[in-house]
């Protein structure tokens, strides 16, 4: 007669399948790109810092100070005596999103990450939501985008005309790219490094986020994605926010009608 498991037995196992788990989280850090963001930096770099810092795994936050005329550099300057797991990458010139990203990328892969997640600076995304992103990463999936649109996502504050237009946006990417995603324009995404080394993404603005899916298809990159709640930027918002214009949505058909 085989004995039952006792409570010792069953907890050795609990921590058998912890260790096992841990062992298997990627490694990866947080991308943040930020233009004139002196007055949100603090608040933004600190409660991703806090929280990365509690998971099991080699973790870092990479500022890139995209040429801002502000005090954004010193404020990181300052935030990195006291969060020694941020990296500053200082940009001379306003390059643009697409670039600030690219200069992400590129501290990310010499740093040996597995993946690059890339957030706003503003903090409109919560640090509580990188954990979506755990358990993709640790299935190996290449790119992993955030979606306002599952059943399980929210969106606060944000007004109809933006929520209309950008579903309307999404819904024609997927018409013509047609990767698992429900959410090409959206900028909070962990991308594999070993992706990002092969891409060759070119565009300076929010039109890279189509650019670098029509990429990763093309590489084979396996896609996924994950819920979370996006909300509105308070009064003094962001000069790096997303504008909707006929020029933004010009350079997007560009790539899809190219893919």
């Amino acid at each position: 007669m085989t004995a039952s498991p006792t409570a010792t037995t069953l907890d050795n196992r609990q921590k058998s399948h912890t260790q096992e788990r841990v062992k298997r989280v990627p490694t990866f850090c947080v991308v943040l790109p930020m233009y004139n963001e002196q007055d949100s930096a603090h608040k933004c770099i600190g409660g991703i810092a806090d929280f990365i810092s509690t998971l099991h795994s080699r973790t870092a936050v990479i500022a890139v100070n995209d040429g801002s005329s502000d005090n954004t550099l010193g404020v990181l300057k300052d935030l990195a005596k006291q969060y020694p797991n941020l990296i500053i990458v200082n940009c001379p010139n306003n390059g643009g999103y697409g670039e600030a990203n690219r200069a992400g990328f590129r501290a990310a892969i010499d740093h040996g990450f597995d993946y690059a997640l890339v957030m706003d600076g503003d903090g409109t995304q919560h640090p509580v939501f990188i954990e979506q992103f755990l358990r993709p990463m640790m299935l190996s999936y290449d790119f992993i985008k955030a979606t306002r649109y599952s059943p399980f996502s929210r969106v606060e504050g944000v007004t109809f005309k933006r929520r209309f237009i950008s579903m309307v946006g999404n819904k024609l990417a997927h018409a013509f790219i047609r990767v698992p995603i429900s959410d090409y324009t959206n900028g909070f995404r962990a991308i594999k490094c070993t992706l990002l080394a092969r891409m060759m993404t070119k565009e300076k603005g929010f039109s890279m986020l189509i650019e670098e899916v029509v990429q990763g298809k093309k590489l084979g990159a396996k896609f996924y994605e994950v819920p979370y709640t996006l909300t509105a930027r308070c009064k003094g918002e962001s000069m790096s926010k997303f504008v909707y214009s006929l020029r933004v949505y010009g350079s997007y058909l560009k790539h899809l009608l190219n893919h």
